[in-house]
């Protein structure tokens, strides 16, 4: 159920990084359109196109790793076998949790201190800076979830192949003295 709740957040989110994407295409476009014409392209164009470019990435990243399409250096992971593997799964969602659950803090605080202190980011439109920077610490909280399901997935894995290991060396041995294979021990 709250595995579910989270995809759905995650999948939403993801959507509007996808709309902002197309915000962006489409009013640096008509930007460079007017230009061309002769005419002044809208003042606020490049401000809000910064402002979605950084709620994009805390849009899409928990997608992004639910989905473990993001950017990873499997040069020592690719040199490990399956347990190594799955140990260095654990200690990335643990690092993972750890780093985005500080982050999540200090930023939600950041963010409360800008909203109390009433700042404002002051360019072509003037913006309250906690409205543009409160992106920062939901997609840190976000990240810090689909890090502990992957931590809670990791782990079962991790179970369910000491589960195995430990069934195949009780198994009974086969005619030639070898503990069983799978399909022998499945058949009886």
């Amino acid at each position: 159920m709250l595995s579910r709740f989270l995809d759905r957040i995650l999948t939403g989110m993801a959507v509007l990084a996808g709309l902002l994407l197309l915000f962006i295409t489409f009013s640096i476009s008509y930007s460079i359109f007017t230009r061309s014409l002769g005419f002044q392209s809208p003042v606020w164009t490049v401000q809000f196109n910064e402002y979605s470019l950084l709620w994009m990435t805390f849009l899409g990243s928990a997608w992004v790793l639910r989905r473990r399409k993001h950017v990873a250096v499997d040069v020592i992971t690719s040199h490990l076998g399956p347990a190594g593997r799955r140990t260095a799964d654990v200690v990335h969602s643990l690092l993972g949790i750890g780093v985005c659950g500080v982050l999540c803090c200090y930023s939600s605080l950041m963010t409360l201190s800008l909203f109390q202190r009433g700042v404002t980011d002051v360019q072509a439109v003037d913006m309250p800076k906690h409205l543009v920077l409160m992106v920062i610490p939901a997609g840190f909280l976000v990240l810090t979830a689909q890090f502990s399901r992957n931590l809670a997935t990791s782990l079962r894995r991790t179970k369910a192949d000491a589960q195995e290991v430990e069934t195949h060396n009780s198994a009974p041995a086969s005619p030639t003295g070898a503990p069983g294979t799978i399909a022998e021990r499945r058949n009886g």
